[in-house]
C-alpha cells in the first residue's frame, strides 16, 4: 500500500498532460485526442488519482446510461503500481455510481492481463463473458466482467 491515500477527484482538462505520459506506456495507448474527447462525453465521468505534490498517479475513465455503466479505462502509472491506487480508483468510481443510483458496472480488459483480472475480482467484479478479437496492436480476446451495486 502507498504510504499515503491518492487524492482522487473529477479530472480537469490541466490533468491531461499527466494522463498522456502514463498513456504512453501502455498497451494500446489511446491518443491525445481521445483523452481530451473522454472530457467532452455527455454521459462520462473521469476520476483522477494524484499524490499530494499533485502528481498523476492513475485515472479512471467512465459512461453513464440510465442505470448502467461501463469504465472506459483504467490506468497507473508503472512507477505507482501494486499500491492500491487502481483499488481506490474502482472504490471512488462505484461511490459515485451509488450517488446515480446505478446498479451494475461492465469492463473488459485483455485476456491475457491477470493482474488486472485478480484486482477487478477483489473489489467485486465476476467474470460473464469473452469477446474473442476485441483487441488490436496486439490482437488478443477480452474478458468481460459485471459488478452489480
Amino acid at each position: 500500500m502507498p504510504d499515503a491515500t491518492p487524492i482522487i477527484t473529477p479530472l480537469t482538462p490541466a490533468d491531461l498532460p499527466g494522463i498522456w505520459v502514463i498513456e504512453q506506456t501502455l498497451v494500446g495507448p489511446w491518443t491525445y485526442g481521445q483523452l481530451e474527447s473522454e472530457l467532452t462525453i455527455g454521459h462520462g465521468w473521469q476520476l483522477v488519482a494524484k499524490d499530494v505534490s499533485g502528481q498523476v498517479l492513475g485515472y479512471l475513465f467512465g459512461s453513464t446510461v440510465i442505470d448502467e455503466a461501463e469504465i472506459r479505462k483504467i490506468a497507473v502509472s508503472r512507477a505507482h503500481r501494486r499500491q492500491g491506487i487502481a483499488h481506490h480508483l474502482l472504490s471512488a468510481a462505484c461511490q459515485h455510481l451509488n450517488r446515480l443510483s446505478v446498479t451494475s458496472c461492465f469492463l473488459e480488459l485483455r485476456a491475457s492481463n491477470l493482474p488486472a483480472l485478480h484486482l477487478y475480482q477483489k473489489n467485486g467484479f465476476q467474470v460473464i463473458g469473452q469477446r474473442r478479437g476485441y483487441y488490436s496492436l496486439p490482437a488478443e480476446d477480452a474478458i468481460v466482467l459485471k459488478k452489480s451495486l
